[in-house]
């Protein structure tokens, strides 16, 4: 059974050539709950209006320097995504289980 809940919105996004898609959120580590458990490999979902959702795994965490507590929370997902399929205000929702579909290369 997967369960899912809503995580964030995405604020921007930016290609990082070489690397992939990097999802800024609209809310800074400080404000991230202490049993959110994103890390590397982690599947979520991006709801997509007027688009199917897209289920992906995380392929990075992001952080500038110098890194602060104040700065937005931001995630790397794979090359194969791009900036044109998630729009700006789509919301990110955790997923237990794994993806039945996913752009994601393993």
């Amino acid at each position: 059974m997967t369960v899912a809940q809503p995580l964030f919105k995405v604020q921007d996004l930016f290609e990082l050539a070489g690397r992939g898609l990097v999802v800024v959120v609209d809310a800074t580590y400080e404000m991230l709950p202490d049993d959110l458990h994103i890390k590397i490999g982690t599947t979520i979902r991006i709801s997509r209006a007027a688009q199917e959702d897209l289920i992906v795994r995380v392929v990075g965490l992001e952080h500038c320097d110098p890194w602060t507590p104040a700065r937005s929370f931001a995630f790397l997902l794979p090359g194969t995504i791009a900036k044109s399929e998630i729009p700006i205000g789509s919301e990110v929702w955790s997923v237990e289980g794994k993806p039945e579909e996913s752009k994601t290369s393993s």
